[in-house]
């Protein structure tokens, strides 16, 4: 068997890259190589034949020239992309605090969103397992669900409101039904792309459930601020109840239906 990473590494010996990046580059190829290679009693004559029919200096250009886009990808995104998205993610928290402009913090939540796929997608193949099988598939998840959302509120969709009680702090449920008629897809989808990338049932699980999940941990945040504002009232938790069961519950039923199907199977893979 020829030593393919020794042969690559001559060849690519001009090769102008950080020493880490070359190494991984020499590594692949000699991979590639040998997958590819030859039996044994005509290994030398066949190897040099396919060393000779790679254009080593075109294929070094072309390797030095997409590493470079990489980096630039890198620095746009520490440099412009996160500090936005932070931004972004901290003037929506306000908001919510603040209890207004709630179409303008589901078109906030649904740009960080964006911008964090973007991200994502750009350096998709330096993320760890974990991150496959769960962060992607959960933003994912809740970049459909916000932008179904939105579509729904444009298009004029106009919740039930189901009361429990109608004397004067009556509560009630607001039920966004052409909404929540979308979720199962959004929670399957997300608990496909966690399946597929190998992650664990429990990780399945959250990828699909994730816009319920953000939602629980948005109004918990907002539970502390509200008392300390408003005070400690069981009317104040009554509401927060009600709230949790419109953004939350009925939402994560809705988005468990949809996941359902990609938790029986292909348990193989594990969180890492």
């Amino acid at each position: 068997m020829p030593d393919w990473g020794r042969l690559v590494a001559e060849q690519l010996a001009a090769l102008n890259l950080p020493p880490a990046d070359k190494a991984d580059v020499i590594a692949e190829l000699a991979a590639h190589f040998e997958d590819s290679g030859a039996p044994d009693d005509d290994a030398s004559e066949t190897d040099d034949r396919q060393l000779a029919l790679v254009p080593w200096p075109k294929l070094m250009r072309a390797i030095e020239r997409t590493k470079h886009e990489e980096v630039e990808m890198k620095r746009a995104i520490n440099f412009f992309l996160l500090p936005s998205i932070a931004v972004l993610f901290a003037a929506g928290l306000i908001l919510v605090f603040l209890d207004c402009a709630a179409v303008v913090q589901r078109l906030i939540w649904t740009a960080c969103t964006a911008m964090l796929l973007w991200a994502a997608a750009s350096e998709a193949n330096h993320f760890s397992q974990h991150t496959k099988s769960l962060w992607l598939p959960a933003l994912t998840s809740f970049f459909g669900a916000s932008v179904s959302f939105m579509l729904s509120l444009f298009v004029g969709m106009k919740p039930q409101m189901v009361w429990v009680n109608h004397d004067a702090a009556g509560h009630g449920v607001w039920l966004y039904w052409p909404w929540l008629a979308t979720l199962p897809i959004f929670g399957a989808a997300g608990a496909f792309l966690s399946r597929r990338a190998q992650g664990a049932v429990p990780t399945r699980l959250a990828a699909g459930l994730s816009p319920a999940l953000i939602m629980l941990t948005v109004m918990a945040l907002v539970l502390p601020y509200g008392i300390a504002i408003d005070g400690f009232h069981f009317f104040h938790l009554v509401s927060y109840g009600f709230g949790l069961i419109n953004w939350v519950v009925l939402p994560a039923t809705a988005l468990l239906l949809g996941a359902i199907p990609f938790l029986r199977s292909g348990t193989r893979g594990a969180e890492s």
